[in-house]
């Protein structure tokens, strides 16, 4: 329990970090969230470097979460693949992340979702004593240039993003801003480019003008 509740506290971080309320969407909870698997629990006891993890966090959300629309597109490409792969080796669910990781996010144009897959087999039947050492191998040869360490938080903070988050909902397409003091409603208006009237049947304002300080307005596109 102590090590999904760091995985938690991870997550709320993703999605709070100051710089990044204005984004144009926050996104939405999925219904239906999995639980960590104890190949994640495991990779969280190994690698949980702070200053790491908010490294990696900060890549993900920058530029309206680009990177990670970007990998999460990536991963539908092969995902009935690599998951179907896990399922039959009696894998984890996570273990369907690793192509990705390995593979699908740095040539995912030419990557074979089958032959990518595969290299699941080599993780088959694993006790945690024995999975690290070899998902390092797998790792090291697929040539990724950052450290093992490092592969490892990404891998396990993507899993949980990707899992955790509907990254398609429809609502994506409109954008929130955190009312800061001394804004008005003519001011975000401006700033975003769209008519006062658009703003105020987005967030059910009525004729009103009025926003509070602090408040989450939406932005339609």
């Amino acid at each position: 329990m102590k090590n999904i509740s760091k995985i938690s506290a991870i997550l709320a971080l993703f999605f709070t970090h100051n710089s990044f309320q204005s984004q144009t969407f926050t996104p939405e909870l999925k219904k239906e969230i999995r639980a960590p698997d104890n190949w994640e629990i495991l990779y969280k006891i190994v690698a949980d470097d702070k200053g790491l993890q908010s490294e990696i966090m900060e890549a993900y959300r920058a530029d309206e979460y680009a990177k990670l629309l970007k990998v999460n597109k990536w991963f539908e490409r092969c995902e009935e693949d690599w998951r179907s792969k896990a399922e039959v080796l009696e894998l984890p669910p996570s273990a369907a992340f690793i192509p990705l990781m390995l593979y699908g996010r740095f040539d995912h144009e030419k990557c074979d979702c089958d032959k990518s897959a595969r290299s699941l087999k080599s993780l088959q039947s694993l006790n945690n004593q024995e999975l690290l050492p070899a998902l390092k191998v797998l790792f090291i040869d697929s040539q990724i240039k950052d450290e093992f360490e490092f592969f490892l938080q990404e891998l396990s903070i993507v899993i949980r993003l990707i899992e955790n988050f509907d990254l398609n909902n429809p609502s994506a397409s409109l954008r929130s801003h955190l009312v800061k003091k001394g804004e008005t409603l003519y001011r975000l208006s401006v700033i975003y480019s769209v008519p006062v009237s658009d703003i105020q049947a987005a967030n059910n304002l009525g004729t009103s003008t009025h926003i509070t300080f602090g408040s989450l307005i939406t932005i339609p596109k």
